[in-house]
């Protein structure tokens, strides 16, 4: 990626004057907090020190120490070494946490990457809380391989629908950067209700929409050392970031509160767990139930077939001063007693709600919360007798919208046969040719029937593989080409052993199309614009690769997905030579484990 001559000269003079950029104009954003890495220690008050070894994976042998962590120079240096430790050579580096948890906001940081050798992952990133049960997603503002120019702006998820084994990776975006002549890197992002958007340099470089994924958790500043191959000749060396700074701002009538309506366990995470919350008292007595919930399938009971007392609590923190309301819909058995919710710690006196036995689903309200001090804690409780219960659903923590402002829309957060995957639901995602590439997981485009739907505009007419799924062996996999004379291709199989099914003169360069392509039982149908193109059946090759992770926008496989890391590879693909970089937009894509009716 380059960046233009005007923008490179303000971020020079950005870091060499000493004064920070800000966040992207026009949005209403406000510094909440600055981290400016002073003195010669670390603020222990707000961060704690990465330690430990990366556990379970082979492809990393890397232990984390506060030793190799300082601040200086207003900065904080990560150092990444090979060094003897407990009888053995270790290759150590380490990183720092918050001890708070953010949530909807801007974030940037200005920091150095280790860059003189192959070993060393930098990341800028988001993820867990100090408190147990709040690992929701995991946002990767970037990861830096040391010796590669590519960075990668991640979005996982840790919760699971319904019915699956686990969630596709949502997104996965691997962009060309470039360091200034001194090696610094300004990156940033902005985590909003309708999704995520990544910055480098003060550049808008990629987009994932994800709407009311609403989360509050902390930040993670590292240098992970001992990741694939490693140059122990560059070493010691350090990665060093100059701050970290968050901007909030107001979302009338949006939800700040992380899983109000209990949506997020699902039927994958332990029930007597919510997410986001810390329950206690009566073991058990807290359940996220399936069922007559009034927004979605889930909700909360407290309960048990004996006495019981039990609650669940949770804090924001970081978020706009203000007036705000708190609203939850409540049902409860006969004689429930000393049920409430509370809120406190937001700079007042503590307000509460006492929950009224109610045969059915009632709407409580604590209106008017002024937030002085940028937090505020929250508290579900209830004590009963056997068989007594209280449950409660969509709980509800905003600024009341502005006159002539509208509410914000409430979809269900799983949408009723959705995609296994989608990218760029609202605006086209753009390629030049270059190495940026999206990674999609494994289990997309997998099974005895497959759909994939996107709308393609070719910006030139050539050997391209805009999206593919397909292993280098074996009888199984996937690819959508175009040829360099208009042909449109859905391959089926692998690179080595493939079905072609071919529509000739399918595509102009320049011309938006919408196109569809299916696989069922060994048949193959192309469609576009709504007509079907071509159709084959007898095919003996097969979509059941889980080997595979599927890519769109290069050919180029220098870099493999191994686990959540992007590594270089030294595989040649011989296929794929064949091939340049995809070059125009893809928008609305959207793949299926199944036949669209």
């Amino acid at each position: 990626m380059k960046i233009t001559k005007i923008a490179f000269i303000l971020f020079l003079s950005v870091f060499q004057n000493n004064i920070f950029a800000e966040a992207p104009a026009g949005k209403g954003y406000t510094l909440i907090y600055n981290e400016e890495f002073k003195g010669d220690t670390l603020n222990t008050n707000d961060w704690f020190y990465r330690e430990g070894r990366r556990e379970g994976l082979d492809w990393v042998d890397g232990f984390n120490r506060k030793e190799n962590v300082y601040v200086k120079d207003g900065a904080l240096h990560i150092i990444c070494r090979r060094e003897f430790l407990n009888g053995r050579m270790e290759n150590t580096g380490g990183g720092v946490l918050s001890k708070r948890d953010f949530g909807y906001g801007y974030y940037e940081c200005l920091s150095k990457p280790f860059m003189a050798g192959h070993g060393v992952h930098t990341s800028f990133w988001q993820r867990g809380s100090l408190r147990n049960n709040n690992d929701i997603f995991e946002i990767d503002s970037y990861e830096i391989d040391s010796k590669q120019y590519v960075a990668t702006n991640n979005l996982y998820m840790n919760l699971t629908r319904k019915g699956q084994k686990s969630t596709p990776w949502p997104f996965r975006a691997h962009v060309e950067f470039e360091l200034d002549k001194d090696g610094w890197f300004l990156d940033g992002y902005e985590y909003t209700p309708d999704g995520i958007i990544f910055y480098d340099n003060g550049k808008e470089v990629a987009k994932c929409d994800w709407h009311q994924l609403t989360a509050n958790q902390m930040m993670w500043l590292t240098a992970l050392n001992g990741v694939g191959k490693l140059d122990t000749a560059a070493q010691p060396g350090e990665s060093v970031f100059k701050y970290f700074r968050y901007y909030a701002k107001d979302y009338p009538g949006i939800n700040l509160l992380p899983n109000g309506n209990f949506e997020f366990n699902s039927d994958r995470i332990e029930a007597h767990k919510p997410v986001s919350w810390t329950p206690s008292g009566t073991k058990n007595a807290i359940e996220v139930v399936e069922g007559n919930a009034v927004r979605d399938n889930y909700k909360l009971r407290i309960g048990k077939n004996e006495a019981f007392s039990a609650t669940i609590q949770q804090p924001l923190s970081y978020i706009m001063n203000g007036t705000y309301q708190l609203t939850a819909y409540v049902r409860t058995s006969a004689k429930i007693k000393n049920a409430v919710i509370k809120v406190s710690d937001f700079g007042g006196k503590e307000l509460s709600a006492i929950i009224q036995p109610a045969s059915k689903w009632t709407k409580i309200t604590i209106p008017a919360i002024e937030v002085t001090n940028h937090q505020v804690s929250f508290v579900v409780s209830a004590d009963g007798n056997a068989n007594e219960w209280v449950e409660i659903d969509n709980i509800e923590f905003m600024k009341l919208a502005l006159k002539g402002q509208k509410m914000a829309k409430q979809l269900p957060f799983w949408e009723k046969d959705a995609p296994m995957w989608q990218l760029a639901t609202k605006e086209p995602v753009t390629f030049t040719g270059d190495q940026k590439f999206f990674f999609f997981a494994r289990n997309v485009g997998y099974g005895d029937s497959i759909t994939v739907n996107f709308k393609l505009n070719a910006a030139v007419i050539a050997n391209t593989v805009p999206i593919a799924r397909m292993p280098k062996k074996g009888d199984s996999g996937w690819a959508i080409q175009l040829r360099q004379d208009g042909t449109l291709v859905f391959s089926i199989g692998s690179e080595a052993n493939h079905h072609d099914v071919i529509a000739p003169n399918a595509y102009k360069a320049g011309k938006a199309m919408d196109v569809s392509c299916v696989f069922v039982n060994g048949t193959a149908l192309i469609y576009a614009n709504g007509k079907l193109l071509k159709k084959e059946s007898g095919i003996t090759q097969n979509t059941k690769d889980a080997t595979a992770a599927g890519r769109l926008g290069t050919v180029n496989q220098k870099f493999e997905t191994v686990g959540d890391v992007v590594l270089e590879s030294d595989k040649k693909s011989v296929e794929s030579s064949k091939f340049q970089n995809f070059k125009g937009t893809l928008q609305n894509v959207k793949m299926y484990n199944r036949v669209l009716r």
